[in-house]
């Protein structure tokens, strides 16, 4: 969890002033405002414009990126990562108070969070090989909690509404696709786990007030959930082997 500074930054002070000033770090071989200690052709970026940022990036190991873009109003961002070949992007790009956390461990994986709204919260882990995961928060209040192991799994999530969305996404094993999206919506929740090999998952929620919970196990299996309205609640749990 990042800690917010207590004193007022220079940025907020200039920004009182009526001037206008951004913060760009890059560095290569190590972190930005971080540790590097790996073997090589590491790079590190932050650039902050707005007021009262705090990003951080951890990196470890070979041929590592890591990006943190920051604009709007207190946004928290931090990344760490150690292994070879992973490549990780957090862009804040408007509101304020927006957080994201990534853990990586492993190579050759790509992780992006977007986020443009206003009290968003994402917190991901993966571990494993050349998976991706890609999160996208709008508007108010979207909270992702996702945790992904294994080789070349994709998962994806989509988040908006004013207020309230949850998704708690795992995902283990091999060549398996997630994609959650809650779309315009409101104090809805979409749990997955998924864990095997060549499993799909898809959940679809607009409106407000849904549930949806998916289990799948083994291998080759398919779920698909579509909600629409007020207060539905939906439930697959399968398995093949």
């Amino acid at each position: 969890m990042i800690r917010k500074p207590k004193t007022v930054s220079a940025l907020s002070l200039a920004l009182l002033l009526g001037m206008t000033m951004g913060t760009a770090l890059a560095q290569n071989n190590g972190g930005g405002m971080g540790n590097g200690g790996g073997f090589g052709a590491n790079m590190a970026t932050i650039d902050q414009t707005g007021v009262d940022h705090v990003a951080s990036i951890e990196q470890d190991g070979r041929e590592l990126t890591a990006t943190i873009n920051q604009s709007g109003y207190q946004q928290e961002a931090s990344i760490e990562q150690e292994g070879r070949g992973n490549e990780t992007t957090i862009n804040q790009t408007g509101g304020g108070y927006n957080q994201a956390m990534i853990d990586r461990r492993g190579r050759d994986g790509m992780v992006e969070i977007n986020q443009d709204g206003w009290s968003n919260t994402s917190d991901v882990t993966q571990r494993g090989r050349d998976g991706s995961i890609t999160i996208t928060q709008e508007d108010w209040g979207n909270v992702a909690d996702v945790d992904q192991r294994g080789r070349m799994n994709e998962l994806t999530l989509e988040q908006s509404g004013w207020g309230g969305n949850y998704a708690d996404l795992d995902q283990r094993g091999r060549e398996n696709v997630m994609t959650v999206a809650q779309d315009d919506a409101f104090e809805s929740v979409a749990r997955v786990n998924q864990r095997g090999r060549g499993n799909t998952t898809e959940v679809l929620q607009s409106g407000s007030y849904h549930v949806a919970e998916v289990t799948q196990r083994d291998r080759g299996n398919m779920a698909e959930v579509t909600q629409d309205g007020v207060g539905h609640y939906a439930s697959i749990d399968q398995s093949a082997r």
